[in-house]
């Protein structure tokens, strides 16, 4: 705890003076906020940042503190925090109460506060401002997370609570942006991301919006078009008498105000109303895993939220301010409705839902009996006359939020302690039990079907023998064909081609080439053309041609001191590494503590963001599948635990014998230790030679070879590989690895008719990029073309007169 504070100093002491500002102030009662529409004193601008107006505002202000004030001031340092929550005060508040300002009087605050004749007191500038400030200094993937968080955050909270304070905080997001990119260069949002964070960046979203309209029913200064609805919970419960005297008539309007201020009151109502924001954060969670059920609960659940809206906010109906201010408070709604549409084929993963609907109906049906018979039992305990047709219509409303039951028509009038327990907390029993299986389903396996195939899969490679791309074929989104306990063959299958994960695994001798009949004879059956890809030189298929499709590089152990001068760059990164205090670590994800698996994730987001397509699958591993119990992690960390690089090793096995690795993933800080790559892959040399293993592979460069092509196809291939070297590097990557002085193998595709190539390559294709869309295409297109283009420059500067070498990154 010592160490926290002395990391953030200047936030504890704002905190601090918050709360003590706040007592002083309630006891003297002492002006400290800015009074629209004009204040004589400028220095209210100063103190206006002090302390909050209301107790709950404290609270929440206190929680915005800890989300956003803590972690900027560890990320900026102390002082840098200090001067931009000065600026912030300074700048952000009169900034913020002159936007309130037009807001009111263009007619866009309808239902809230007048924004033109408020006081200001709040700290939520120095809370947002730094924040928004440190967002441009920090990494790709924290840089877009915190934005996203803050923009959606404050503004859903203008929309939906209206006042002042709300309107200077989104102001201070937006300024503390342009002041970080100013002052920190900011590169941009950079949105290519991965398949994971994309899925990460939309729960974000859903969670974002849906946290708003809940911050503004638990605050009782809230102004905004519910409002009304949300100051009930802070109503004082009325006694049971004069609910009595109220009720006489259950459909008065003072008999559903008495029962709308009793349903807002106490811990069950409280936790009823929490329920959509409990349904939101656990389909959040299933979004961010890429669960199709979470899409579609969330696409079903932001609807019902718009019907819900339209119905408190009285619909669209009125003048033409009037709908535009209905509009307004459905936008957050409509862009998460938006972003779910655009990114509905990242949420593809399926899930076993069907036991939990069993279930669910099962607690619905129990509860329902349970509020009838219970109902019933206690007819004496409610105002009205309680007959099975009253029980039965209040029945659905007992499932809503109160916040929401408002809205409908109320049969029955609790009046005793046991009716009014029978009354808030048949619904909540029901959605605990309906939460939690739902969060079951979105957390569990997405097929127990599928797992155990992965399980048995896996047991066969490690007890038989695998191709150096075995491994890859436990990954998601592969099918596997079994052939007995005989071996299995992995593939996918797209555009009605089954395309393999490399070769068969075999358990026997003999195996090889039964298993590679049996599956194409069960492709056959479903109508597939099969194609083997990937495959090693050594694998042959009667009837197949074969066409070279990349190159793999292996390096061997027997020269684990990296001597002779072809080694020469190697031992220099080894050396470099050791002074400068760079040290690899061999480990897993499992064993890396949540700090370095961030900084993974970080380093991973940092290199896609830079990519002009969307990050690749199949063959080629993300963060996803680093966390495979059986995938090794390299990583170079120096002293200070910064992370510099880090590649993943895929195990290969022989006749049940772990017989090497295989590289997959690699990622690099590109400001970190420059020669990090040749010192990892080094080191995994020396690794695997200490394991009695004889080599590692650095894995295949697709269409790059060292040999001379033959067929017209592979000539074809050549050229293509040739042509698209500006746009992906896989020549590049491959004569990186030279460096090493490795053994080449070639990796083939083995087909049975030259028409059906263009269709296997579309196949191969979707393997690798199944979210491609026409977007991606064109980005493609221009990246593509603009490289050519400064290709072109460099070379033509070369050759001029007096010209040298260009030199890109």
């Amino acid at each position: 705890m010592r160490s926290i504070a002395r990391s953030i100093p200047v936030s504890l002491v704002l905190l601090a003076a918050v709360w003590l500002t706040f007592a002083v102030r309630a006891a003297t009662g002492v002006a400290l906020g800015v009074d629209l529409p004009g204040d004589s004193e400028l220095w209210h601008i100063a103190s206006s940042g002090l302390t909050s107006g209301h107790p709950v505002g404290l609270l929440f202000s206190s929680l915005a503190w800890a989300a956003f004030a803590v972690p900027a001031e560890v990320s900026l340092g102390s002082r840098r925090f200090l001067v931009a929550a000065a600026a912030s005060q300074a700048v952000a508040v009169p900034a913020g109460l002159v936007a309130a300002t037009f807001i009111e009087h263009a007619g866009f605050n309808q239902w809230g506060t007048d924004l033109a004749n408020e006081t200001f007191l709040s700290p939520v500038a120095w809370i947002f401002g730094p924040a928004a400030v440190a967002t441009a200094g920090m990494g790709v993937l924290w840089r877009r997370r915190l934005r996203l968080v803050m923009l959606a955050l404050t503004g859903t909270l203008v929309l939906y609570s209206g006042a002042l304070s709300d309107v200077v905080a989104l102001s201070a997001v937006l300024l503390g942006w342009a002041a970080g990119s100013l002052i920190d260069a900011d590169t941009g949002p950079a949105w290519h991301m991965s398949l994971r964070e994309s899925r990460v960046m939309v729960a974000t979203l859903v969670a974002a919006v849906s946290t708003g309209p809940v911050l503004t029913a638990l605050n009782p200064a809230a102004e905004g078009p519910f409002a009304g609805v949300s100051k009930l919970m802070w109503e004082p419960a009325l006694a049971s008498h004069q609910v009595a005297h109220r009720c006489r008539d259950v459909a008065s309007t003072a008999c559903q105000e008495a029962i709308a201020i009793n349903q807002q009151n106490g811990v069950g109502p409280f936790l009823l109303n929490l329920v959509p924001l409990a349904l939101m954060l656990v389909i959040a969670l299933g979004l961010a895993r890429g669960r199709r059920l979470a899409w579609l609960l969330a696409v079903a659940a932001t609807a019902g939220s718009l019907v819900v809206i339209a119905a408190q906010v009285g619909g669209v109906g009125g003048d033409a301010m009037t709908n535009v201010n209905v509009v307004l408070v459905v936008l957050p709604w409509l862009g998460v409705l938006a972003v779910l549409a655009a990114t509905r084929r990242r949420f593809a993963v399926g899930s076993e839902w069907r036991p939990a609907v069993a279930r669910v109906l099962a607690a619905l049906a129990t509860t329902a009996a349970v509020w009838t018979a219970g109902a019933m039992s206690l007819r004496h305990g409610f105002l009205t006359p309680t007959t099975l047709g009253s029980v039965l219509a209040e029945l659905p409303i007992r499932y809503l939020p109160p916040a929401v039951a408002v809205l409908m028509p109320h049969y029955l009038v609790p009046r005793t302690a046991a009716a009014w327990a029978l009354y808030e907390w048949v619904g909540i029993v029901f959605w605990a039990v309906a939460l939690y299986l739902l969060f079951r389903v979105l957390s569990s396996p997405p097929s127990a079907a599928a797992e155990q195939d992965r399980a048995r899969a896996r047991a066969m490679l490690e007890r038989g023998t695998g191709d150096h791309l075995a491994w890859m074929g436990l990954w998601d989104g592969n099918r596997c064909f079994f052939h007995g306990e005989d071996g299995y063959v992995a593939y996918r299958v797209s555009r009605n081609v089954a395309v393999t994960v490399g070769g068969p695994v075999w358990c026997s001798a003999a195996a090889r080439g039964e298993v590679a009949d049996a599956f194409e004879d069960f492709a056959a059956e479903q109508g597939w053309r099969v194609a083997w890809y990937s495959v090693d030189q050594d694998f042959a298929r009667p009837g197949r041609r074969s066409v070279h499709v990349a190159e793999e590089s292996l390096m061997y152990t027997d020269n684990l001191e990296f001597k002779g001068k072809k080694f020469q760059n190697i031992r220099t990164a080894r050396n470099r590494a050791a002074k400068e205090g760079v040290r690899a670590v061999w480990t897993s994800w499992a064993e890396c503590d949540v700090e370095t698996r961030d900084k993974i994730v970080a380093l991973s987001e940092e290199w896609v963001a830079d990519k002009a397509l969307p990050e690749m699958g199949f063959t080629l591993g993300g963060v996803e599948e680093l966390a495979d119990s059986g995938t090794r992690l390299l990583i170079a960390l120096d002293e200070a635990g910064h992370l510099h690089g880090v590649t993943s090793w895929l195990p290969v096995y022989e006749s049940g014998r772990l017989v090497g690795y295989t590289l997959d993933f690699m990622r690099r800080d590109s400001g970190g230790f420059r020669p990090v790559i040749e010192f990892l892959l080094a080191e995994a040399a020396i690794v695997a030679g200490g394991e009695g293993l004889e080599w590692v592979s650095l894995s295949g460069a697709p269409l790059a070879r060292t040999d001379t092509p033959t067929s017209l196809v592979e000539v074809l291939l050549d050229k293509t590989g040739a042509t698209i070297e500006p746009l992906y590097g896989f020549r590049s990557l491959a004569a990186s690895k030279y460096k090493f002085h490795p053994a080449h193998r070639g990796w083939y595709l083995l087909y049975d008719d030259e028409m059906a190539l263009p269709s296997i390559a579309l196949a191969v294709v979707d393997c690798y990029l199944p979210d491609m869309r026409r977007s991606d295409v064109v980005t493609v297109a221009r990246e593509f073309f603009s490289r050519r283009q400064q290709s072109g420059r460099d070379r033509a500067a070369e050759s001029s007169p007096g010209g040298g070498p260009t030199h890109r990154p």
